[in-house]
């Protein structure tokens, strides 16, 4: 039985390759405070995970580290809780994704604003995607 609410290492996008060329090739939207990168990639790619993350946190926004990661922990919590339809979507779809969600405000925000902001960016990835 699959782990449906984990956040393995499969879907996490780690590799320099990848990430070049989903900021080089991807599309952009905006949900205040987060800008989602996004590129739909063939199924025969031979990246693992149907649809891989990562968070960005930029040290110019916030100097302390502990911050950042406050903030990239919230970004995947709410990401891995809302991520059940965007999976079934590319699945359905026989399409692969690679998403980065950067944090762009000073203030950090609750979690449940960000649940929020991950759940329409999560929607508009697949209104635009699909």
């Amino acid at each position: 039985m699959p782990k449906t609410f984990s956040l393995c290492k499969d879907e996490r996008l780690y590799l320099r390759e990848a990430i070049s060329e989903l900021f080089a090739k991807g599309s952009r939207i905006t949900v205040f405070p987060y800008t989602a990168i996004y590129h739909v990639l063939p199924e025969d790619d031979p990246q693992v995970a149907r649809v891989a993350i990562m968070t960005i946190a930029p040290k110019k926004k916030f100097r302390h580290a502990v911050d950042r990661n406050h903030v990239k922990r919230l970004t995947r919590e709410a990401y891995r809780i809302n991520k059940l339809p965007l999976i079934e979507a590319f699945t359905n779809a026989r399409k692969k994704l690679q998403v980065a969600f950067i944090y762009n405000s000073n203030e950090q925000i609750t979690f449940q604003e960000t649940e929020l902001k991950i759940k329409k960016c999560i929607q508009l990835i697949m209104k635009k995607c699909l």
